[in-house]
């Protein structure tokens, strides 16, 4: 009876050791996939402008960024983001912003640090540079050809990326990166009664969802 007692409590001493080596075995994963707004500037900021002036593009964010509900912290090292920007002319009042013809043509650009390299008839590469942990870009652009335009930066991601302050309990932590947008002289003054009036695309009233609208419009007279 002993020996059979002692046996029991062998066995038992082992299951629990079992679990206990199973459970230290699994891992906890993480996946987050958080938006972020990247800040840029264009200036001066107006409503019309006169053939043969000059707006400036400006970008500068740091390496080290905090998602778009300012919850948690994301690293950008050397990082490979996909930039671009696309500028049209808003002559078709029963197409949306998106069907505009491409007019990248009508401008010139003077570049900095970076720049905006025209490629088609509508659209451009943006070239941020990387130094000193921030991501910057500076450009002129020249205007030769009077009407009414839209200019979007836009940036996107297809990496993950790093985490500066990760949540405890995880032993692996994906830093997806969402949502990108470029949010232009922060949010102020973009315009968007143009493109109300001239495109079938309603700008006038965002809702609070809607905040990934990285588009200045602006008039161009002779």
């Amino acid at each position: 009876m002993v020996t059979k007692l002692n046996t029991y409590k062998i066995r038992e001493c082992l299951l629990i050791l079992t679990l206990f080596f199973l459970a230290s075995c699994t891992k906890e994963e993480l996946y987050l996939s958080k938006d972020f707004e990247f800040p840029a500037s264009l200036s001066p900021v107006k409503e019309s402008y006169i053939v043969g002036d000059t707006i400036d593009i400006k970008i500068q964010f740091d390496k080290i960024l905090e998602d778009r509900e300012k919850k948690i912290k994301y690293l950008f090292e050397n990082y490979n983001f996909e930039t671009s920007v696309r500028i049209v002319e808003l002559t078709n009042k029963s197409e949306p912003l998106a069907g505009q013809s491409g007019s990248i043509q009508s401008f010139q650009f003077l570049n900095k640090v970076g720049g905006i390299f025209p490629f088609g008839s509508g659209g451009g590469e943006l070239d941020l540079v990387f130094t000193n942990g921030s991501y910057v870009l500076s450009s002129s652009m020249i205007l030769r050809k009077s009407g009414v335009y839209a200019i979007s930066l836009i940036i996107n991601t297809s990496q993950p990326a790093q985490l500066i302050n990760p949540p405890v309990g995880y032993d692996q932590i994906t830093a997806g990166v969402g949502a990108t947008f470029f949010i232009l002289n922060s949010g102020e003054g973009l315009n968007f009664h143009l493109i109300t009036q001239n495109t079938a695309s309603n700008y006038d009233n965002p809702s609070p969802d809607d905040w990934a609208r990285p588009v200045f419009a602006f008039r161009v007279e002779e």
